[in-house]
């Protein structure tokens, strides 16, 4: 399983789709993705109980279903606890990764605003959620069997 962390904007869905190119046996689990598909808007947060439940939900189900299968856990996962609480509730994945993307606060603005409109997440939206950033610690890193750091912006994603 590998855990997503970042803000909006900083190329984890893109990232995603990148590695699913790369490895076909991946299932990736997006928030947004079961936002649209259950009430048809990526911004519908009317029932965020039901949406993490069935994001978790899926990330199990999808780990179960093979033993060589790997599933990309997309959503901002922003503190630490998110973090912890993921891998703990995902205990029958043999591997654990943790990719975390420390992506200017900036350059994650300007990304989201050249996003569809329906994906752009609002100004205040983003200050609140970068006030919301841990980075990680190293008793959630500890956990993970890997850890890895994306710092660079991918150049598809470059503002002109």
């Amino acid at each position: 399983m590998i855990l997503l962390s970042a803000l909006p904007g900083s190329g984890k869905s893109t990232w995603a789709r990148a590695y699913k190119e790369r490895h076909p046996n991946t299932y990736i689990v997006a928030s947004d993705e079961i936002r649209l598909e259950c009430f048809g808007k990526v911004n519908d947060f009317h029932d965020e109980s039901f949406i993490w439940k069935t994001y978790l939900d899926r990330i199990n189900e999808y780990g179960a279903s093979s033993s060589d299968v790997t599933v990309i856990a997309d959503a901002t996962n922003l503190q630490n606890k998110y973090r912890r609480f993921y891998f703990e509730n995902t205990p029958g994945f043999d591997r654990h990764i943790l990719v975390y993307f420390d992506i200017p606060y900036e350059i994650c603005c300007r990304q989201n605003k050249m996003r569809d409109s329906d994906r752009i997440v609002p100004d205040y939206a983003m200050e609140k959620l970068y006030r919301e950033l841990e980075l990680p610690d190293q008793e959630t890193v500890a956990l993970y069997d890997e850890y890895l750091v994306i710092n660079k912006v991918n150049p598809s994603h470059k503002a002109k």
